[in-house]
């Protein structure tokens, strides 16, 4: 005896459930490349806006030694890098350069030597032309000192045009007048 033939109605179901799982997996598929390309565009954001914050705190810093070289006035400012960049390999420095193009790129005109604040990490790197005498110096003993700011203890004095590099921190910069010397120095104290 031959089993009874499904009804009508039913052998579309079967088929309808066979369909399904091939839904399924293109709705899979369909969804992981999108997570997949979401957290691309996110991830290239988040590098975008630190990039960004960092290029902030270069301008704000370069704005600070600016004023002070050029209007002997004095100026707090604060130096914190992104979370983003690992601060091991992360450096933020004042560098001379002999170099005309890149002088020219940074600065404009056709100068052929100039001051640069540069950060670098293995993330990004960023540079800023700084419109101050290159005779400028960050002088790391006399004629800084730190007895003329309240409380004297509470401040340490940092040459930025060091090998070092620039550390995190908050400073007061403030150009000083020498009679040993007619380069603008600017001294720049962090906060303990």
């Amino acid at each position: 005896m031959r089993p009874k033939p499904l009804p009508v109605p039913l052998r579309r179901f079967e088929r309808a459930q066979e369909a399904a799982v091939f839904e399924l997996l293109i709705a899979v598929i369909v969804m992981t490349f999108v997570i997949i390309v979401g957290f691309n565009a996110l991830s290239t954001l988040n590098k975008k806006v630190c990039e960004g914050q960092m290029n902030q705190t270069l301008e704000d810093v370069r704005t600070k030694i600016e004023e002070v070289a050029n209007t002997k006035s004095k100026a707090n400012v604060s130096i914190s890098f992104p979370t983003c960049f690992a601060e091991n390999g992360s450096r933020l420095m004042i560098v001379e350069s002999d170099s005309q193009a890149q002088c020219s790129a940074l600065c404009g005109g056709s100068i052929g030597r100039c001051t640069i604040l540069t950060f670098d990490s293995p993330e990004f790197t960023g540079a800023k032309c700084l419109r101050v005498s290159s005779a400028t110096t960050f002088p790391d003993g006399e004629p800084c000192d730190a007895k003329i700011l309240e409380p004297s203890d509470a401040y340490v004095l940092k040459n930025w045009k060091s090998g070092d590099g620039i550390e995190q921190g908050t400073y007061l910069l403030f150009k000083v007048s020498s009679l040993s010397s007619e380069r603008p120095e600017i001294c720049a104290f962090r906060r303990k």
